[in-house]
């Protein structure tokens, strides 16, 4: 039988290359160092005899046979993942358990709702779901889940668009940032403490401080008590809005939206499940 001279840590390597934009970028993701990625992909290219990468403005690029082997890659990893899913399943004596992961800045009432339907036509089924704070970095380095609903759009994951959900940068009523015009407000936000759930929509203003929340609740009660400002769907805080623990910031530009969608993991074994009763059973 003949063996192969490449690893899957050498396609897995390539993939986060391209997927997170460059070398540097899937050192971090994959914890390793920068000149391990570089070692890894040249031995990959000395292995196979081909140029994978080539250079362009100082950037690497994939060559046309690079991007042809990084499609056949995905397919080699997708199924030595699913193989080891379907292993531990064949030891499993419990029922199946479905992993779902949902953004914690995502209103879930219509997705509970077709979960609950699920929930009762398959026993044969348990589910864990977890509602977390998600960068964009660490979805790349999630493995082991079926489901995923996120508000970042990672193009080489297929995502499935879900809704458009609209933002609003929200403080206390009686904060200092009321009392400024529209036009002087974004000047006055680098001076005040931004309150973050994972990477920000609006990351782009580099507040004097930042401090970083787990989740929705803990954003609220923090702004609330006059800690500083944040940006929240406007649909997770209509009852804050109303009784005015909250009030709306104005600034020049309030067209700010969180865009929503689905994952399913293709290396899952019951995503055509899922996608049935998530996406096709309407």
């Amino acid at each position: 039988m003949e063996k192969t001279r490449t690893t899957l840590d050498q396609w897995i390597t390539l993939q986060a290359v391209v997927d997170c934009g460059g070398f540097a970028q899937a050192a971090e993701v994959l914890h390793r160092t920068q000149s391990s990625i570089s070692y890894t992909i040249s031995k990959l290219e000395q292995v196979l005899e081909i140029e994978i990468f080539s250079l362009e403005k100082r950037r690497a690029v994939l060559t046309q046979q690079g991007e042809q082997l990084l499609e056949l890659s995905r397919e080699v990893t997708d199924k030595a993942i699913l193989l080891e899913t379907k292993a531990k399943s064949l030891n499993n004596k419990e029922n199946n358990k479905i992993k779902i992961i949902i953004d914690s800045l995502y209103q879930t009432d219509d997705l509970l709702g077709k979960l609950g339907s699920f929930v009762k036509a398959r026993k044969d089924y348990d589910i864990d779901l977890n509602r977390v704070c998600l960068s964009k970095a660490d979805i790349f380095t999630l493995k082991e889940y079926d489901l995923l609903i996120t508000h970042h759009n990672i193009e080489s994951l297929n995502p499935i668009f879900l809704e458009k959900v609209e933002g609003i940068l929200v403080t206390n009523p009686g904060h200092k940032l009321q009392s400024y015009d529209q036009s002087n407000v974004l000047n006055n936000l680098e001076k005040t403490t931004q309150i973050v759930l994972s990477t920000s929509i609006r990351d782009m203003i580099k507040s004097i401080q930042t401090i970083s929340v787990a989740n929705v609740e803990t954003a609220i009660r923090l702004t609330e008590n006059s800690v500083g400002y944040t940006w929240l769907p406007k649909n997770l805080i209509n009852r804050e809005l109303n009784n005015n623990s909250l009030k709306e910031l104005k600034t020049p530009n309030n067209n700010v939206h969180y865009n929503f969608y689905m994952y399913l993991n293709k290396n899952s074994i019951v995503s055509d499940i899922l996608k049935d009763y998530l996406i096709d059973n309407k």
